[in-house]
């Protein structure tokens, strides 16, 4: 296996991990309960871990590690940002 189509395959499984969540998270965004299950801080690390990782990639030129992070980091924004959205859960 080449080095390239080792980078198209990390690539494809990189973009390809949050998939599930995400489409949860849209299905489910109109549910409080269900989207207070979510980290905020996991996902405000994930959207800055995707955004250096675009920036090192760009910087870099290495397309295999910018492009992915390319499609991550708005998509865990989008998490994150409904995630916030419902706030802190109430105590009783």
């Amino acid at each position: 296996m080449s080095i390239a189509v080792l980078g198209v395959l990390v690539t494809v499984v990189d973009v390809a991990q949050f998939a599930p969540q995400a489409r949860r998270t849209l299905r489910l965004r109109h549910d409080p309960a269900a989207l207070r299950g979510l980290s905020p801080v996991t996902w405000s690390l994930v959207t800055a871990q995707g955004l250096a990782w675009v920036v090192y990639g760009l910087g870099e030129g290495l397309w295999a590690v910018w492009l992915p992070n390319l499609v991550i980091t708005p998509v865990a924004a989008l998490v994150l940002g409904l995630r916030l959205r419902v706030g802190r859960p109430s105590v009783r």
